[in-house]
């Protein structure tokens, strides 16, 4: 078993708390103190919060885009089955932490956006990357006679994450999948009209 080093104990450790109480309300110390690293050491590891925080959105694309990968680039199933399994499994996460925690770069991105541009940036970098994931199996729907070929995939791949970013902060308002739900079915009847038009 690979090692962790003290620096990825510290990322891992402060994402888990800023996941639970965002950026601004975990400080330093309580970081350090969670990952049972000596006081005051954090700047040993890191040059400012700004820079930690660059750090835990890298931590947080990554687990993100692995699960992205799992399920949409699954070769046995259909790119449109493939999204479904991957909503699915997201809305089984959801209810395990009680609808409370909710997208950790959709947090981030709601706190950080009009506060620190550098941060906005990254984020806008991260989420670009996520959406190309949903686009490339779009793309694949579309060869393989899944999706329609006229479906715009840029934009359809947007609608796709704008859709389940805004769901998800609804489900953490109403403490409850509804809103997650609502934005599935609404996905599967996007593809279902769009399919029995182009049949026409």
């Amino acid at each position: 078993m690979t090692k962790i080093s003290t620096r990825e104990e510290i990322i891992r450790k402060g994402a888990e708390l800023i996941h639970a109480q965002g950026f601004n309300a975990t400080g330093l110390q309580q970081i350090l103190q969670v990952a049972g690293i000596p006081q005051g050491s954090f700047y040993f590891y890191f040059k400012s919060k700004e820079d930690f925080g660059l750090e835990v959105i890298d931590y947080f694309d990554a687990m993100i885009s692995g699960i992205l990968t799992h399920y949409l680039s699954d070769k046995k199933i259909p790119p449109i089955q493939r999204m479904e399994k991957l909503f699915e499994f997201f809305e089984t996460s959801f209810q395990e932490n009680g609808n409370a925690l909710g997208c950790p770069i959709g947090n981030l991105s709601l706190e950080l956006a009009g506060t620190n541009e550098r941060l906005r940036v990254h984020l806008k970098d991260v989420i670009e990357v996520l959406i190309a994931q949903i686009e490339s199996c779009l793309e694949e729907g579309k060869r393989d006679g899944a999706i329609p070929s006229a479906l715009k995939t840029y934009d359809t791949a947007r609608l796709i994450f704008y859709g389940f970013e805004g769901a998800i902060l609804h489900m953490k308002v109403t403490k409850n999948t509804e809103p997650f739900r609502a934005f599935r079915g609404c996905l599967t009847g996007y593809f279902e009209n769009i399919k029995a038009r182009e049949k026409k």
